[in-house]
């Protein structure tokens, strides 16, 4: 009995340690395996460049802060492993030039079903991420004062979790508000940015108006006018959950970009009987988890059986 057991523990630790060799992310040892595997992406990640932030001599002000900060948070590599998304399976960060400064995050889901996210979506020169415990990531950042201001730069921190399928600020003070109606609304902006504007009653009543460049990504057709739905449980029990974990209410009314020509959204929610928070956000990158909603609301378009 004991040889029997021994040999069902060998052939557990082969089985594992089979099924690690199997996995893309484990096997990565260098820089170049790192940038291989953002490139196997597809086409456009072709000219992805990996490179440690210390490397990048962009100046802010008068003086080349990426260096600077990199060193002082000990950011000395060009990628890291963790679970951030705590499946068991181990994912990795990546840090490198894709046509500027850019993290990209590689998260595995098991069966070689790999998702591609990309960490930094504003613009920055460089951001620095610190890997903490639970997978948690100390992202800092230089601050973006508006032209017209005499503010002086300051290096800010945001704290991340992969949640809701995306990486939003951490709330370890979860509250919960009674929502009775969303309001989102997206603007053009000097392009094809999509314009429309959709609502959700309490009764998951939902309303959607297509202004313009509201293109299906899979049918590759555009929708325009007035449609109705009835949001499907999941999806509506996904945006009352996130707006709670969020803490919307105690979220800024304004948010802006120091840059021109970009859309804006404008989100309200009506909440704990009759009360009202409003956001405007030119730019859509208040918040990472602002920018989930976004998300969410742009995939609302096209993930609902809207009627004319």
């Amino acid at each position: 009995m004991k040889q029997l057991l021994q040999l069902i523990f060998l052939l557990t630790l082969s089985f594992i340690s089979a099924q690690k060799q199997n996995s893309k992310i484990d096997s990565i040892k260098t820089e170049q395996d790192a940038e291989n595997l953002i490139r196997s992406f597809g086409e456009n990640y072709k000219y992805f460049k990996i490179q440690k932030i210390s490397d990048f001599k962009e100046e802010f002000g008068s003086y080349g802060y990426c260096e600077k900060i990199a060193d002082s948070l000990n950011l000395k590599k060009s990628f890291y492993k963790a679970d951030f998304d705590h499946n068991g399976l181990t994912d990795i960060l990546v840090i490198g030039n894709y046509y500027d400064f850019n993290i990209f995050i590689v998260l595995d889901f098991g069966d070689n079903n790999l998702k591609l996210n990309r960490l930094t979506r504003d613009h920055r020169k460089c951001t620095f991420p610190v890997i903490k415990e639970n997978s948690l990531i100390d992202y800092y950042f230089m601050s973006q004062p508006l032209w017209f201001t005499k503010e002086e730069p300051k290096l800010l921190k945001r704290q991340l979790v992969y949640h809701f399928d995306d990486f939003i600020e951490y709330n370890a003070e979860l509250k919960k508000y009674n929502i009775e109606k969303i309001e989102y609304r997206a603007t053009m902006c000097f392009g094809t940015c999509p314009a429309f504007y959709i609502t959700i009653e309490k009764d998951r009543k939902g309303t959607l108006k297509a202004d313009g460049y509201n293109i299906n990504p899979l049918t590759k057709k555009e929708i325009k006018g007035k449609f109705n739905a009835k949001i499907d449980i999941q999806h509506f029990n996904e945006i009352i959950n996130l707006l709670n974990y969020l803490d919307f209410p105690n979220l800024e009314d304004n948010y802006s970009i120091s840059v021109t020509d970009y859309p804006t959204s404008y989100l309200t929610i009506t909440y704990d009987n009759g009360k009202t928070k409003s956001i405007k956000d030119y730019g859509q990158n208040g918040t990472f988890g602002l920018r989930r909603v976004y998300k969410f609301f742009s995939d609302l378009r096209f993930n609902q059986d809207w009627k004319e």
